[in-house]
């Protein structure tokens, strides 16, 4: 496994995006990394995006906890690196990227899937603590309270990339994502 952050791992991870969006097919299945670059995308195209968070700073971590009926066997970290209404990048990490983000909001699979659908609103899932910014930190909670126009737009399109998740998957399907998630392990200490 190469080191997560350096400059090897990064081509690596870039050389399997490219991959992975050349032999899957639309819409790409939530949570994987073909699935973070296209929000990664979205982001960077999206006007609406750069004027309603023109003023955000700092990256954003979606923790998914893990989930068996999911096929997460362990938490899965979504690294978002945001400034100013840029994205810099989207990508699947390994924790210790993930937790070292300055926003890192968790919460079960369950839930994340139903605020992708838009069956949730974020911001009400932040206030009320079920999506939990860890740890706790009132500034930073004010700051993102602050930013509620900019968390929205980020669901939006991310919900835009896909409705595809792996608990819906047919039972071979679910077992190649398991697979999967393993080689990212391995390949990546994801």
């Amino acid at each position: 496994m190469n080191n997560a952050g350096s400059e090897d791992w990064e081509e690596k991870y870039a050389k399997l995006v490219t991959d992975r969006k050349a032999s899957q097919s639309k819409p790409y299945l939530v949570l994987s990394p073909e699935w973070a670059s296209e929000i990664e995308e979205k982001i960077q195209n999206d006007r609406r995006y750069k004027e309603v968070a023109k003023t955000w700073e700092g990256s954003v971590t979606l923790v998914f906890k893990a989930d068996s009926t999911s096929g997460l066997d362990a938490d899965l970290f979504v690294f978002m690196d945001l400034w100013h209404g840029q994205c810099h990048s989207v990508k699947i990490v390994p924790s210790e990227i993930g937790r070292s983000a300055d926003y890192v909001l968790e919460a079960k699979y369950e839930r994340w899937k139903r605020v992708l659908k838009k069956d949730l609103n974020v911001v009400r899932e932040i206030a009320t603590n079920q999506l939990k910014l860890v740890p706790f930190n009132f500034k930073k909670a004010a700051k993102l309270a602050a930013a509620a126009q900019a968390a929205i737009r980020l669901v939006e399109l991310s919900g835009e990339v896909s409705d595809k998740f792996p608990d819906d998957l047919e039972p071979e399907a679910f077992l190649t994502f398991k697979a999967f998630l393993q080689e990212l392990k391995t390949d990546f200490g994801i």
